[in-house]
């Protein structure tokens, strides 16, 4: 079955900054939302890589070595065990993706104190895609054995098949999505406007149409 949700209806329901709300999952990934405002306390996570995806406002992370300021439809994987902080001086929006089974928590609330060995990993949707061709899947990052890609296209695309569960994003345009396969019941059709998700199983053959240039976030997972 496909599940889907939009963001600005989501929006509306995160009143308090840093409380994190479940939006979506995808094989053993979740997806949670929350609004950022002032700073979550340094912290650090042993048991999974954190993508962070700025969806509206600009949010600063900060780790022992390094300040990075993100901006709307930019992505940041935090590796696991690197200590970091983040915040942001005006209201802004985040999306979290990671292989978590604590959906209630509030971010930042688990702290360890191992030693950290990496350093984040930053894509920029629209400036990796603005090298290549319409209807390419350009990888961003991987995280948690999860691969992000950023796809955009105007007009009728390819057919793809998913090979795992995939989280997918339109963060530009509009299109409509036609799926079909072994992890549907029948035949699937719909419209995504900006910040709608849709949630598609291993196993789909999927493709979109716009009748305008339209940028979409995939998120899969493995088989």
């Amino acid at each position: 079955m496909i599940f889907r949700a939009s963001i600005p209806e989501i929006r509306e329901g995160l009143v308090q900054p840093f409380q994190v709300r479940e939006i979506a999952r995808f094989g053993t990934i979740r997806v949670y939302a929350y609004r950022s405002l002032g700073e979550i306390a340094r912290h650090r996570h042993l048991e999974f890589d954190e993508v962070f995806l700025v969806y509206e406002g600009l949010v600063t992370f900060w780790t022992d070595r390094e300040e990075i300021t993100l901006k709307p439809d930019e992505l940041i994987r935090i590796p696991a065990g690197l200590a970091h902080r983040s915040g942001s001086r005006l209201p802004s929006l985040v999306l979290l993706f990671r292989r978590d089974l604590s959906p209630g928590r509030w971010n930042g609330s688990f702290r360890t104190h191992a030693p950290a060995g990496a350093r984040p990993e930053i894509a920029r949707i629209h400036e990796a895609l603005r090298a290549h061709p319409p209807f390419t899947r350009v990888h961003l990052l991987t995280a948690s054995g999860v691969r992000y890609y950023g796809l955009q296209g105007n007009g009728p695309s390819p057919t793809w098949t998913t090979r795992g569960p995939m989280f997918l994003l339109l963060l530009r345009g509009e299109v409509e999505m036609m799926a079909e396969g072994l992890g549907l019941p029948e035949p699937a059709r719909g419209i995504l406007g900006p910040g709608e998700l849709a949630v598609l199983p291993e196993g789909v053959h999927w493709r979109w149409q716009s009748q305008e240039p339209s940028t979409l976030l995939l998120a899969e997972g493995p088989p």
